[in-house]
């Protein structure tokens, strides 16, 4: 698949650039994407960051250099992008549970990070249900957290926090809707560090006036990707895999085998019963895209 060469052509990059100065732009530019998408991207199919990826491979690099020689270590820092030996050293034993200077020393246990190679996968999944759409802006309220790592585990914590604490059925009592409809979810302000915020609420009903509490999230008119998925109720965890398996899918499946990429804007979880008894449930992921050759286009400007 095209996608698998390019994000090749992107790693090339990075490894002939780990003694210089890298920027992402760079980076993506390698890669033939524009620097918001591939990092979602790279995240999503990796499981690490653009920048954490530059650093474990510095540090990988590093510690070789260091294992068993009388390298100095001011020299290795300098090498691979570090202004002062204590960031150097910080990050190293960060990594290495060691000093540089307890790396020179033999039978030291080191960590390698290795270079990320891409591979395609033949799968004998189901087809994914998809559709583009063409959405107006709108304004969203609810309560917000700080998602610092990983979305997977930290999101149903949080959703479950805001049951339990009644935060979930006062939004839904200013919205007027019955107890056990569920809200939405959107993922917003993509840090480069993996970090984001995650919102639960729904779009702001005219002529209510939002407390100080709830956080207030402006969305632009998007053409977005948007991906069903459906299921049987067993208990909470059935919609977290469910929303998971799609996250998935869209990112190591969808992307690569299409021409579109994922632009900046809150990406969006929508969830609905398809019954009274709450037993069946549908669950979509609305993601901001556009054709990747309109995307190149506007990149090489």
């Amino acid at each position: 698949m095209e996608i698998f060469k390019l994000l090749h052509q992107s790693i090339d990059y990075v490894e002939r650039h780990l003694h210089s100065p890298i920027e992402i732009e760079d980076i993506a530019r390698a890669g033939m994407s524009s620097k918001y998408h591939f990092q979602r991207m790279f995240h999503a199919v990796t499981g690490v960051t653009v920048t954490q990826y530059v650093r474990n491979r510095r540090l990988t690099l590093a510690a070789q250099e260091l294992a068993g020689t009388n390298c100095k270590v001011i020299d290795v820092a300098l090498k691979y992008g570090y202004d002062s030996p204590a960031a150097f050293t910080k990050a190293f034993q960060r990594m290495h549970g060691v000093t540089p200077l307890e790396a020179k020393k033999m039978n030291v246990k080191l960590k390698a990070f290795p270079r990320i190679s891409f591979q395609i996968q033949v799968r004998g999944e189901s087809e994914m249900n998809y559709r583009i759409v063409e959405e107006k802006g709108s304004i969203v309220f609810g309560k917000s957290v700080l998602i610092h790592e990983d979305a997977y585990k930290e999101v149903p914590v949080f959703v479950e926090g805001i049951w339990k604490d009644g935060t979930h059925a006062q939004i839904l009592e200013l919205l007027e809707r019955p107890d056990g409809t569920l809200l939405y979810g959107y993922h917003y302000d993509f840090a480069e560090d993996g970090s984001k915020r995650y919102l639960m609420g729904a779009e702001v009903p005219e002529g209510i006036q939002v407390s100080d509490e709830f956080t207030v999230l402006h969305i632009p008119d998007q053409t977005y990707a948007v991906f069903d998925s459906g299921g049987k109720m067993a208990d909470d965890v059935e919609i977290d895999l469910s929303i998971l398996n799609v996250w998935k899918r869209i990112y190591t499946e969808w992307f690569p085998s299409t021409s579109f990429e994922q632009v900046e804007g809150p990406c969006i979880e929508k969830y609905y019963w398809v019954d009274d008894q709450h037993q069946n449930f549908i669950t979509e992921v609305w993601i901001p895209v556009r054709k990747i050759a309109e995307g190149i286009k506007r990149f090489k400007k």
